[in-house]
């Protein structure tokens, strides 16, 4: 076993694993470098008996995943940005102070948070890596540390408790979910809303999305599981809902007071059945299987006529599908990235190939540019033919095809 794998045998809600799914050996899909990175990590789906949560049997150390070069930046994304926007106005709905204190789990570069505090919401961010040094550029207050019980007692003695306390994602992102729920107890108002955003697992079943099985996601959630694990360490769901991004979001409301469930959480919970969710992603590995071999043998049919192939997007998923598929520079030349993302000049992690600022598209002029970013292809198609690419477009996933131009 490779240093920095932790062997998951009990789930977070102690209870026993059971079922091993291989998805491939994947490497850690933000660490970007300037020279070639091929370290991988084995990728195997379990769940757990009593919750039913599907989770990864082995996930990487903290220390590994998040290191100094972290190179996701939230800010990158219009459609985080505009999520985050529906997430103010949410909150300011919700709540009827005036004066309100928000905590936001894993901040980044802030982007949340600076638009929180727009409109007029005490702000604090913890993030342990690098991208908090962008947030406190912005002059959003926030810690550049792990979260913690001992750091929670030094937040609460110095911000008191928390009206809103906000989790983007990070509930699937960490090795320390108990202590990060323990910190959350001591630091909310009983009164206080948690709300926590997750890929929903249903939709990335239902669009076939393998490439979102990966290092960073440790959790897969639905909402029965999330609903059963948070219960049993007295945090109380009471609404729920599905947004529309990044292929489907899965965003809860609770509290550390029980309150009535919403008829659309209610809703959403009669309508999953976590019993026969591993079968789909026995279905999923299968056809994760397939498509590896079908984008191999387009790409094959594709030099063999002298085509040249560029790729859009270098997102968390974009590096997954390069590796399942072993894809390489051989197949396509680059991939290109928004500028100023500090992925641009450095390899996808995994491959021999380079991430350049998307400008490069339009002027080397590729016959082909496959969108790995492939749940935002309507934006980057418009994006590209406004700026003049007159070529043709692979879209991977959920069924892969050819855009001519």
């Amino acid at each position: 076993m490779k240093k920095g794998i932790i062997n998951r045998k009990l789930c977070i809600c102690k209870n026993n694993l059971k079922y091993k799914i291989n998805f491939g050996d994947l490497p850690l899909i933000n660490n970007y470098k300037k020279k070639k990175n091929l370290h991988k990590y084995p990728t195997i789906i379990t769940q757990c008996k009593k919750c039913l949560l599907i989770q990864l049997k082995y996930s990487i150390s903290d220390k590994l995943l998040f290191p100094n070069n972290y190179s996701y930046l939230s800010g990158n994304s219009k459609e985080k940005i505009n999520n985050f926007q529906s997430l103010v106005f949410k909150i300011k709905k919700i709540s009827n102070q005036s004066k309100l204190q928000i905590l936001d789990i894993g901040s980044n570069d802030g982007s949340f948070l600076e638009l929180a505090k727009k409109s007029g919401i005490k702000v604090l961010g913890v993030e342990p890596t690098n991208t908090a040094k962008i947030s406190i550029n912005k002059n959003v207050n926030t810690i550049k540390k792990h979260l913690n019980l001992k750091l929670a007692k030094k937040i609460l003695k110095k911000y008191s408790k928390f009206d809103f306390i906000v989790a983007n994602n990070f509930f699937a992102q960490t090795n320390n979910l108990i202590e990060i729920i323990k910190s959350i107890k001591l630091i909310l108002k009983k009164e206080g809303t948690l709300i926590i955003e997750v890929q929903y697992l249903y939709d990335l079943l239902y669009q076939k999305g393998f490439d979102s099985f990966h290092h960073e996601h440790i959790a897969y959630y639905t909402t029965s599981s999330i609903l059963k694990l948070l219960k049993k360490y007295k945090i109380f769901i009471f609404d729920a809902e599905r947004l529309k991004v990044h292929g489907g979001i899965l965003r809860v409301y609770a509290s550390l007071n029980k309150r009535p469930l919403t008829k659309n959480l209610k809703k959403m919970l009669k309508n999953e059945n976590d019993k026969n969710i591993i079968k789909k992603i026995r279905h999923l590995n299968s056809f994760r299987i397939q498509f590896n071999d079908r984008i191999k043998s387009l790409f094959n049919h594709l030099k063999e006529k002298g085509k040249k192939i560029y790729a859009m997007g270098a997102a968390p998923r974009s590096c997954v599908l390069l590796n399942s598929s072993e894809l390489s520079k051989n197949e396509i030349s680059l991939i290109g990235e928004v500028p100023g993302s500090l992925k641009c000049n450095k390899y996808v992690p995994g491959t021999d190939i380079m991430v350049k600022n998307e400008n490069k598209i339009i002027i080397d002029k590729p016959d082909y540019v496959i969108i790995l970013a492939w749940h935002l292809k309507q934006r980057i198609i418009k994006l590209l033919k406004n700026k003049g690419y007159k070529g043709s477009f692979i879209i991977p996933l959920p069924k892969l095809k050819i855009i001519k131009k």
